[in-house]
């Protein structure tokens, strides 16, 4: 990345609208174009654009799991891989990124390539799509899987978080 794309990063997390999308939660259009002090019309034509450069890919809502009986199985899999020449890491992430099972993957630096979440109905279902469809492909040296027991925190949001621990740590001499 040279100097030009980083202040292209940075004045596009300046905008306004982005800032909001990223902070405000499940605000409205009408509510944006109000805290932004735009019509509704130009609140929606921004979406649109960031919509159509591929920067905003659509809303999620953040679920506290812990409160219902899902029964969705979740994983962190560490994966070392191969890297291709001429196309490194890239052809065999995206080939991972394309299994239904795979909710993110990720390129890493430190002891392996990839850190890929995956969701599955069961443990076996996951440890079978590991078995059977990762693990298998060409290219993939190694995996160690961490199933996820329980959530704390998720996209920013505490979850299970008593009242009386909700308020801000105290801070010692």
């Amino acid at each position: 990345m040279d100097l030009l794309d980083f202040f292209a990063i940075i004045t596009f997390l300046m905008k306004p609208i982005v800032k909001l999308l990223l902070e405000g939660g499940s605000l409205s259009t009408a509510q944006m174009a109000e805290v932004l002090n735009l019509s509704v019309a130009e609140v929606e034509q921004q979406l649109a654009d960031l919509k159509a450069q591929n920067l905003l890919l659509g809303f999620r809502p953040v679920l506290n799991l812990t409160r219902e009986d899902s029964g969705v199985v979740r994983a962190v899999i560490e994966v070392r891989i191969t890297p291709e020449r001429g196309g490194g890491f890239n052809r065999l992430a995206e080939r991972i990124s394309r299994f239904d099972e795979v909710e993110s993957c990720f390129l890493m630096s430190g002891g392996y390539d990839l850190l890929v979440f995956v969701n599955g109905a069961s443990l076996q279902k996951v440890a079978a799509f590991v078995s059977e469809k990762l693990s298998t492909l060409e290219g993939v040296l190694s995996t160690a899987t961490h199933f996820m027991l329980r959530s704390y925190k998720e996209q920013g949001f505490l979850l299970e978080v008593k009242t009386e621990e909700a308020v801000r740590l105290k801070v010692a001499p």
